[in-house]
């Protein structure tokens, strides 16, 4: 009997340390259930954007973001680009006039838009979408179906992601796509 209450008192440290742990983990479960949402929020921009209603209207990636085909970045819309459409185009329903209107008051203030980029990688990380669009990777492989979102939401764009696409690309490429310079120099 003096056997097991010594064991026991050996082991004393264990309730104090399990209930530190539990805490813990609850703790890390409740947090990121209420800031991931948060962070993959899309962030605030300058003038409202609906990108569903920008693609049922017909308006295609490229046209926005012409960058893709000749350059590493995509870019973003110019008030000019937006303007090429709005001066002469009503929205379909009335109830987006509002927005509308914002845009034609920017555009009156001469000031650019200065839209926050939702899709960023690291520094270390040198992504062109050039071959992408020259491979005939859709818009909608990394980025989401831009189609149902209104404003553009950051998408689980790691290289875990990329590399899960390099590897289903023909045999004779997927060396070369998976080798680490191929992003990273």
């Amino acid at each position: 009997m003096s056997e097991i209450i010594t064991r026991l008192l050996r082991r004393r440290w264990l309730l104090p340390v399990a209930t530190i742990v539990a805490v813990l983990a609850i703790v890390l479960v409740v947090g990121g259930a209420l800031l991931l949402p948060r962070a993959l929020a899309a962030p605030a921009q300058p003038l409202p954007f609906q990108h569903n209603k920008h693609v049922a209207a017909g308006v295609q990636c490229i046209f926005c973001h012409p960058g893709v085909q000749t350059s590493a970045v995509a870019g973003l819309p110019s008030l000019n680009k937006c303007m090429g459409c709005h001066a002469s185009v009503l929205p379909k329903d009335p109830k987006d006039q509002a927005d509308a209107n914002k845009l034609i008051k920017q555009w009156e203030s001469g000031q650019p838009i200065r839209w926050v980029r939702v899709f960023e990688q690291p520094d270390f990380v040198h992504f062109n979408h050039r071959p992408h669009i020259a491979a005939g990777v859709a818009c909608e492989s990394c980025h989401g179906d831009i189609a149902r979102m209104g404003y553009a939401q950051s998408y689980n764009l790691n290289m875990g992601f990329c590399l899960n696409c390099h590897r289903k690309q023909a045999p004779e490429k997927v060396t070369k796509l998976i080798s680490c310079e191929t992003c990273h120099y």
